[in-house]
């Protein structure tokens, strides 16, 4: 395989548990020791395979790391989504499901997105990767701000893409704060604020919220 191609696709049981062992000891190494200090021998010997079996899936580290971060997105896409476990017209309840559902989900994975972090910050291909990683997201905000404001139930002044994007991004950095010490939040806690932030940012009618909530004062 060629420096650049497409990693090769599994096409038997075998190359398919091949290629999830290389990712598994992939992800395993990167969270343990950072991106820098793994080799490909260490991925081989981790995963059981030799080092000539690794350039049969991949061709570098690079494409090992792009092949974690894609399932590590898909797992927290799909684990993320709240879609029929509460009815669509419960537009504060599922704006709270799915932040109590993505900050669960970013949680389990937070070593590994870290390691993204890293190296976008200095790699072009990695600054572009978190790029591509944040759109699907981006594009289901946007999906269910248009919804809402069709239905009344958001400001139908916000452009969807900049809302979307402004608060997607404040659900990750707190996601990721959240774990750090300092953040004296429990879960509950942490997805209610989130949640009044959001159902406020988009002008979620008061009626639309729980009669629990806590109100502003006059």
């Amino acid at each position: 395989m060629a420096a650049g191609q497409p990693e090769a696709a599994p096409v038997t049981d075998r190359g398919r548990r091949t290629r999830a062992a290389l990712v598994q000891a992939g992800q395993e190494l990167f969270e343990e020791r950072g991106f820098a200090d793994v080799r490909i021998d260490h991925v081989a010997e981790r995963a059981g395979v030799s080092h000539g079996t690794f350039y049969t899936w991949f061709d570098s580290k690079e494409s090992l790391l792009r092949a974690i971060v894609a399932v590590v997105v898909e797992d927290i896409f799909a684990a993320s989504a709240v879609g029929s476990r509460l009815p669509a017209d419960a537009a504060y309840a599922r704006i709270e499901a799915a932040n109590r559902l993505y900050l669960t989900a970013v949680t389990r994975h937070a070593r590994i997105l870290r390691v993204l972090d890293s190296l976008a910050d200095t790699r072009e291909e990695f600054r572009r990767l978190r790029v591509d990683v944040r759109e699907s997201f981006v594009q289901r905000g946007m999906e269910g701000l248009v919804r809402l404001q069709e239905e009344g139930l958001a400001d139908p002044a916000l452009p969807p893409r900049p809302t979307a994007s402004a608060l997607g991004a404040m659900v990750e950095s707190f996601a990721h704060l959240w774990q750090d010490p300092v953040e004296d939040l429990d879960e509950d806690a942490a997805v209610a604020v989130l949640t009044r932030l959001w159902a406020g940012a988009i002008g979620l009618p008061r009626s639309a919220w729980p009669e629990s909530t806590p109100q502003r004062p006059a």
